[in-house]
């Protein structure tokens, strides 16, 4: 209930901001899956929520949660802390779990907000969850200064299938679909 009012009010703030136009697919299956977008702004999770009808549960930095009232936001939405500096097992299996429970799981796969787009930056994690999980991956791409009343454009690109990854040897596996994810992510539109 909670996401679904914020959620709302939270696309009028958005439409009074900026000028969003959205190419691509926003109907989202309703099977385990994985919201994987480049990171350039704090605004990028809110724009996601609202942009996709099912709710998307995030992976967050643990530091946003030291603030009280921040972190009371965050865990209405659903997201959840980790330490990008330690990512424990516990964090990998709660995400498996969430995603097998049939619920969407935000991730930005570069870890933080980029300035400089490389492949060197995207983590393998993104590409562990999906391949323990049988989770599909939509990876989506966001063009924007975030300037007031600037255009905030996102590109959502189809669907990776994590199943055709199947035939891919387990010890280069995570690293071809986290390129998958990063060419689908940043292909020329």
């Amino acid at each position: 209930m909670f996401y679904r009012f914020a959620r709302f009010l939270l696309k009028i703030v958005f439409k009074i901001r900026y000028k969003l136009v959205v190419h691509g697919n926003t109907k989202l299956p309703e099977t385990p899956l994985i919201i994987c977008a480049n990171h350039i702004n704090l605004w990028d999770p809110i724009l996601l929520a609202i942009i996709f009808e099912r709710p998307i549960r995030f992976m967050a930095k643990k530091e946003l949660f030291d603030n009280k009232f921040l972190g009371f936001l965050l865990n209405k939405f659903g997201a959840f802390p980790v330490d990008r500096d330690n990512v424990n097992i516990k964090t990998i299996k709660d995400a498996i779990k969430l995603v097998k429970n049939n619920e969407v799981l935000g991730i930005f796969p570069e870890g933080t907000r980029v300035k400089t787009v490389s492949e060197e930056n995207m983590k393998t994690g993104v590409a562990m969850i999906a391949s323990r999980a049988g989770a599909d991956v939509i990876p989506v791409f966001i063009n924007s200064n975030y300037k007031f009343r600037s255009k905030v454009e996102v590109f959502v690109r189809d669907k990776i299938a994590i199943s055709s990854f199947d035939d891919v040897s387990k010890d280069i596996r995570n690293k071809a679909i986290t390129r998958a994810i990063y060419e689908n992510i940043y292909k020329v539109n």
